[in-house]
């Protein structure tokens, strides 16, 4: 604000003598450039080469003229087809006006299904790779010329950069501090990996009018890491009209929080200046600057199930529920569809051991059923029994990385989780209270859809049939259509 006022002083000035020469006018722009300080300036603003692995990489290093002591560094990725020289998606000015240390890499070519070929991006697998190799190189580079504070590194990144990012949150936990992206988010198809090193605090921002990273597919993305992170499934939820929601996901026991800014107007962006800032980097970096990776978390905690928070509706948050409300199914077979960016719900769970630990409160007695099983149900890691009243420890092995459904079976609507949590352990560990059992068969769903499908080879299909009102005692529905069903 003290920088606004004396340029607005300035512009007053030069607007009221209006009638000198140029010369006087280029006076004006050098006086200009000292009354807004030091803002243009740069210690060092270099590009970089690196061998990683054989292959020569690139990176600009943007160190500001009032860097201090033990500077943080905050990692930029570019989208798709983009280029450090865009010093996207963290500005050079947020930089200069809180005195960190930014690296823009240079992604290479990267296969894009969507997009129909090669083009230059980040290697998003959600595992470590050649990309998080030279990330590491970077950082080495960095700090042999700054004292940077190692606690302190971030990432950030739009687009293809942003699906890095969460890439990085699972791969990475243990490298960057916190993470933020803004119109990008991982695609399953690039191999969604969750569960990392720890929870991490992680920011979201998204335009409402994103239909290339799409924004109808962030409540996925957003239900997943809630959960990963064990966060408070109801949001504190704030709006201005015009600009912005913003919903805090709290942190839970031994996690951090999730945060979602959903951005009225705001298309396919790496910048929005509709955020409390003004500033889509300085919000970024107000909410990554406040952690470290010293700060205390559960590192064992992979998932926690939420579903018994009052006021949260499953139904609304990618979970099947029975129209009894006594169970619950988490996870969808894998479908490649563009239209959806091939995104879906799933559990992930890297190689290793793991409990799920649960704690109810209903009928003493009661059985709770869980079940973990393969997205196209061909293997099973387990289905278990529990009581209600008893804290009940399900031990499971993962082989190998894979994507998992979960089902869920109460005796009763009226048993509620106390708590319900998945964590990692080093050795398998004892069962406690639970035994190996068979989920109990579902109870028939009450018609919720229409009954009618027509094969496509049929002809044009028509969709737009009227359900009339259930009959008591009728073990049907009737229909009536608008049009002819085929032709």
């Amino acid at each position: 604000m003290k920088d606004y006022t004396r340029r607005n002083s300035i512009n007053r000035w030069f607007h009221h003598n209006n009638s000198w020469k140029m010369k006087r006018f280029t006076n004006l722009a050098i006086l200009l450039a000292i009354f807004i300080g030091n803002s243009w300036a740069a210690k060092e603003n270099t590009e970089y080469s690196i061998n990683v692995n054989g292959a020569t990489r690139t990176y600009i290093l943007y160190v500001p003229d009032n860097v201090g002591d033990k500077p943080e560094l905050v990692f930029s990725l570019h989208g798709a087809a983009g280029n450090a020289a865009n010093r996207s998606p963290f500005r050079t000015a947020v930089a200069d006006q809180k005195g960190c240390i930014v690296v823009y890499p240079q992604g290479e070519d990267q296969y894009f299904p969507v997009l129909g070929g090669s083009i230059h991006g980040w290697n998003s697998t959600g595992e470590a790779n050649e990309d998080l190799d030279f990330f590491k190189a970077i950082i080495e580079n960095v700090a042999a010329k700054y004292d940077i504070d190692r606690s302190r590194i971030y990432c950030c990144g739009f687009s293809n950069g942003g699906m890095m990012t969460y890439s990085n949150a699972s791969s990475a936990a243990d490298l960057f501090a916190a993470f933020a992206s803004i119109s990008g988010f991982q695609l399953n198809e690039f191999h969604h990996h969750t569960t990392g090193a720890r929870p991490v605090p992680f920011m979201h921002i998204h335009g409402k009018a994103d239909n290339f990273v799409k924004y109808s597919c962030m409540p996925i993305i957003r239900d997943n890491m809630v959960a990963r992170n064990g966060c408070n499934p109801i949001p504190e939820v704030s709006t201005v009209t015009g600009k912005y929601r913003c919903s805090v996901y709290e942190a839970g026991e031994g996690g951090f929080p999730y945060v979602y800014y959903e951005i009225d107007g705001m298309g396919h962006s790496d910048f929005t200046d509709k955020t409390p800032e003004g500033n889509s980097a300085l919000t970024m970096w107000n909410f990554m600057s406040q952690y470290t990776l010293d700060d205390d978390c559960d590192k064992t905690l992979k998932w926690r199930l939420n579903i018994d928070t009052e006021g949260f509706n499953p139904a609304e948050h990618s979970w099947k529920v029975s129209a009894d409300k006594t169970r619950y199914t988490y996870g969808t077979p894998k479908k490649a569809n563009n239209a959806d960016n091939n995104v879906y719900p799933s559990l992930q769970f890297e190689k290793g051991n793991y409990t799920l630990n649960f704690e109810a409160k209903g009928t003493t007695g009661d059985k709770i059923y869980v079940k973990i099983e393969t997205l196209d149900g061909e293997e099973v890691l387990f289905c278990k029994s529990g009581k209600v009243g008893k804290k009940a420890v399900m031990p499971f092995s993962v082989p190998a990385f894979s994507e998992y459904k979960i089902t869920i079976v109460k005796s009763s609507a009226d048993d509620k989780f106390t708590a319900f949590s998945i964590h990692s352990c080093e050795k398998p560990a004892t069962a406690e209270n639970c035994e190996d059992d068979i989920l109990p068969e579902a109870s028939p769903e009450p018609e919720t859809g229409y009954l009618i499908e027509i094969p496509q080879d049929q002809g044009e299909q028509h969709d737009d049939f009227t359900r009339t009102d259930f009959v008591a005692g009728d073990d049907y529905n009737t229909y009536v259509a608008s049009n002819d069903l085929h032709r």
